[in-house]
């Protein structure tokens, strides 16, 4: 059969090219950002990386294409990094393109911890923070090609058309499987458009279609004058989409075969059996295929074999799923702080040190060993909650980490005392700079809009993103702590498990703003009259917030006896007049973006629509918030009885304002009421 062996001998050689091809990643872009935070190569951290390159390395030939992993037992020296194949590759080619990202990571990106680095089949990325189950968008990038098609004038819209439909598939991959699609479209003549879409399989499918929709965003965005540039590629953290007028994809990924067997020959009637060819054409091809089914169903029962979920169950009879790991005991100690350490940190609880006392406890700065800087919250003794449940709670918490949350890192349980140990924020909370009249000044209009995204990227984080849904509950300045580069950091979530609270999932006791002032103008008509708490109560709270960043002034300044007026109103009436800058603080009027105030503005009366169905979601307003693209629906009116204060209601005084110098004081960041529910 020399027609066979030659047509074989042809496709064993392209196929052989074709793996060469593969063989080779071609590297697309990096991102090395927080130039602030670096490291030296002889480090801790320095070696912690190094440990977190070979183990991606390692694990790189997986089929699902996808992993992530810690090294590091200390906050300070911990690394997070993951890796994310395109869904096409092969394992092989993984590998490849893995070992080659992690080779050239440290040339990359020296000094920088937190990097990004794309090649055309596989992402790497690594961060001093945690990266784990959490939609970025940032930071990005989109490659072009410089050559143009001009032969379809249709082109742009047959991009957009296409990216947004493959988009849409890619999303509707179900947690934790390969969110990955391709898709084809026809163009002039027999020239065919090419596109693929990919999220992380940590991420649920709305992120994924949010975090594809701000990749699409950034085709029109970026270089429009490569509009119909033949091959580009938008990239971010957490997604990727790309398009080409060549197939850049393996069409025929997941198949057995590239071809299709060769017809049988003829059976020779005249011998009455199967000549030994025949046996051969049909024994090879089958014990082949059984080899390879029997080593995928290994993998796959491995893998569940070193997954295997776990149920821990709350006194309240929620569930919570997490996975076990033979590390839990290290991880468990990893988070434990002796009362010595701590007593030693905070010169025995000096008062010297306190920065803060709230209902559940006071809050002590304190100083390590390593010269770390750490904020001890010393829990009071009302709990009846055992050691063991506190533990696990706590171990929970720590594991919601994001770079907008302040980080839980540890606990202390000894001589019936209990304390969580947090980071310390060095420039304290929002509000002692925000209704300062001297300090404000130092929120120039891009610190408050960094502000604003950042802490709704936090808030989606906590009902989206992370482990377990978190409705924080008691959202409002004084539980945004800001570090030493003025970026937000929310304080005080999950606290209602930690404490052990006793509220019901949905519904808790009617809030009555006379016994709680700080609460007054935060919380959702729905949470203050009937007790019923959701997301949309965080996102009522957050609305007010954004419109006191913008607005400069506290949502309890407008008190007057002789008017009801309080910021809703006072924000819903510029709008409605057409003077939505008259809204923002005087002293923006040398740093400010009129259509980013004006958006700012428009999103936070979208938040505190009376109706909770009417406002957005969080996975809205993000994207909301990052794109100018998005045109956002007319704001209805918001309810205007919170806030406004009546005769005989909180004095000035009470609510932390001197009348004398109006100058705002720091509100205590006291422990709030947030609820877990099940993810």
């Amino acid at each position: 059969m020399p027609s066979f062996n030659l047509i074989s001998s042809v496709l064993l050689f392209f196929y052989i090219l074709d793996l060469a091809a593969e063989a080779n990643p071609s590297f697309l872009y990096k991102f090395c950002y927080d130039k602030d935070t670096t490291f030296t190569t002889n480090s801790t951290y320095g070696t912690n990386l190094n440990l977190l390159l070979s183990s991606l390395t390692s694990n790189a030939n997986r089929i699902d294409g996808f992993y992530n992993t810690t090294v590091g037992q200390q906050p300070s020296d911990r690394i997070y990094g993951l890796f994310l194949c395109r869904g096409d590759v092969t394992p092989d080619v993984c590998r490849d393109c893995v070992a080659a990202a992690a080779r050239n990571a440290t040339s990359l990106c020296p000094v920088e911890k937190n990097s990004v680095i794309w090649y055309d089949k596989c992402m790497l990325r690594y961060s001093n923070e945690s990266i784990f189950s959490t939609m970025e968008t940032w930071p990005g990038g989109t490659v072009w090609d410089n050559d143009t098609f001009t032969e379809e004038e249709d082109f742009v819209d047959i991009v957009a058309s296409l990216v947004k439909d493959v988009a849409s598939e890619a999303a509707d991959a179900p947690m934790g499987a390969k969110k990955f699609a391709t898709k084809e479209a026809n163009l002039s003549g027999s020239q065919k458009l090419y596109s693929l879409a990919q999220c992380t399989p940590d991420i649920s499918d709305v992120t994924c279609n949010l975090c594809l929709e701000s990749a699409i965003t950034e085709f029109s965005d970026c270089c429009r004058q490569k509009e119909k540039a033949t091959r580009a590629s938008s990239l971010l953290p957490s997604c990727n989409v790309q398009y080409g007028l060549t197939p850049f994809y393996n069409k025929t990924a997941g198949e057995v075969s590239r071809s299709k067997p060769s017809p049988l020959p003829p059976r020779d009637s005249g011998k009455g059996k199967i000549s030994s060819q025949t046996i051969i054409y049909i024994t090879v091809p089958t014990v082949g295929f059984l080899v390879l089914l029997s080593t995928f169903c290994y993998c796959i029962l491995r893998r569940k074999a070193r997954m295997k979920p776990y149920l821990l169950k709350d006194q309240k009879g929620t569930m919570a799923v997490c996975l076990i790991y033979k590390s839990k005991a290290r991880t468990m100690n990893s988070l434990q702080y002796d009362m010595s350490t701590i007593e030693a940190a905070t010169d025995n609880f000096s008062d010297a040190n306190m920065i803060g006392v709230g209902g559940f406890g006071s809050v002590y700065k304190g100083t390590v060993a390593n010269g770390k800087e750490i904020a001890v919250k010393r829990l009071s003794r009302s709990s009846k909650q055992g050691a063991e449940e506190f533990k696990n709670e706590v171990a929970l918490a720590a594991k919601l980490q994001h770079r907008n949350l302040v980080r839980l890192l540890g606990f202390c349980v000894e001589r019936e005392e209990r304390m969580l140990i947090y980071e310390f924020v060095p420039n304290k909370s929002l509000d002692c700079f925000l209704f300062d009249t001297e300090k404000q000044k130092q929120l120039d209009w891009p610190t408050r809009l960094k502000i604003i995204k950042g802490t709704a990227r936090g808030l989606l984080y906590l009902h989206t993103d992370s482990r377990l849904k978190i409705v924080h509950r008691d959202l409002k300045p004084s539980n945004i702590l800001l570090d030493e580069d003025m970026n937000p950091k929310i304080s005080d979530f999950g606290m209602a498990r930690i404490v052990e609270e006793s509220h019901n999932l949905e519904y808790t006791k009617k809030i009555h703003t006379n016994k709680y002032p700080h609460l007054s103008g935060y919380i959702a008509p729905e949470y203050a009259l009937h007790g019923i708490f959701s997301f949309k109560s965080d996102v009522y709270s957050y609305g007010v917030l954004t419109l006191e960043i913008v607005g400069g002034k506290t949502n309890t300044s407008f008190y007057n006896p002789e008017s009801s007026e309080n910021l809703l109103s006072y924000a819903w009436r510029y709008w409605t007049e057409r003077r939505p800058l008259e809204i923002m603080d005087p002293t923006l009027r040398d740093s400010y973006v009129s259509d980013e105030v004006i958006r700012c503005i428009q999103i936070g009366l979208l938040c505190v629509q009376q109706n909770p169905k009417s406002r957005p979601t969080m996975a809205r307003i993000v994207p909301m918030l990052s794109s100018s693209a998005i045109t956002l629906p007319a704001p209805q009116q918001p309810a205007f009885f919170l806030g406004t204060k009546t005769r005989g209601s909180t004095s000035g005084e009470e609510m932390g304002l001197d009348q004398s110098t109006r100058k705002f004081q720091c509100s205590t960041n006291d422990v709030s009421i947030t609820e877990f529910y099940p993810q």
